[in-house]
């Protein structure tokens, strides 16, 4: 019976960290689309000018994950606080942005895939224009174009955008779809470790029930 506990816990758990990872509804519906752009347009704080670019990210969706990579210029020297006036430093308003926007990306299957701070000058640059001093860069996985969209057409999202447009000087945000890689998927490790886990409960299990009787 306690085999039963461990193996069908570890299941549980398996298939309730599937729900919230994969991404069940599939591709972006016309009527979402539609919603999503009278949002887009009502809402002050987002850049209109993309707003084409936008429409076709939402009709080109597959229903697949996808991942966005960011490269970040921080903004030199003390800023002022958006809301306070107070001088702070450039990662500490991007950390305050960061804070508000990683709550709402895990809620919604995303997560932080990578993360890097740059290690110096481009080593191989065609037809691109000139490093403007390049901080870093992050890869955001997101479980879909839905849940980004919800994202970016949340009010208290966009507003806390003040401080990330304070605390960048140039940034840049390409959505890429993983093709190939050496990198695990957490639909892998998350699986292998429950099994792992299971199994070392079953082998504690049985070393005590022998040792016991």
């Amino acid at each position: 019976m306690a085999s039963i506990y461990l193996w069908g816990s570890a299941l549980l758990m398996f298939l309730l960290f599937l729900a919230w990872h994969e991404n069940w509804r599939g591709p972006l519906k016309e009527a979402e689309i539609k919603m999503f752009m009278a949002q887009m347009e009502a809402n002050e704080n987002l850049d209109k000018t993309r707003f084409d670019t936008w429409v076709n990210f939402m009709r080109c969706d597959t229903g697949a994950e996808f991942f966005m990579v960011n490269m970040l210029v921080y903004t030199k020297g003390k800023l002022a606080h958006p809301e306070t006036g107070e001088p702070v430093s450039a990662p500490a308003l991007f950390y305050r942005y960061f804070r508000s926007f990683i709550g709402r990306l895990l809620r919604n299957g995303g997560y932080p895939a990578f993360s890097a701070g740059a290690a110096g000058d481009y080593i191989e640059a065609w037809n691109t224009a000139a490093n403007p001093g390049w901080s870093g860069s992050g890869i955001i996985r997101y479980r879909s174009r839905r849940d980004l969209m919800r994202a970016i057409t949340d009010p208290a999202f966009s507003g806390d955008h003040i401080y990330k447009k304070a605390a960048l000087a140039v940034t840049y945000a390409l959505p890429v779809d993983a093709s190939s890689g050496l990198l695990v998927s957490p639909r892998i490790w998350v699986g292998m470790l429950l099994t792992l886990l299971a199994a070392f409960g079953q082998i504690i299990y049985l070393v005590l029930r022998t040792h016991n009787g």
